[in-house]
């Protein structure tokens, strides 16, 4: 395969082209660039299993500090 020099010459053109955007790209900060939300959609049941481990986290508490309040 033969490369001619205007093939070269292009590519490194190309090349410089594609550094200097990648390089501002990065020299940006993130409120330019703007910040992107994570969105996450769980299961019934995985919403079921958060909220009942919600609630016996709540019970739980709620029963130490009952009892700590009563040895007062």
């Amino acid at each position: 395969m033969t490369v001619i020099p205007s093939q070269i010459s292009a590519m490194l053109k190309v090349y410089a082209k594609v550094s200097r955007a990648q390089d501002s790209l990065l020299e940006r900060t993130s409120s330019e660039i703007g910040e992107v939300e994570d969105v996450v959609d769980i299961s019934t049941e995985a919403k079921r299993r958060q909220i009942t481990e919600q609630t016996r986290m709540e019970v739980i508490k709620r029963v130490k500090e009952t009892v700590n309040n009563g040895k007062e």
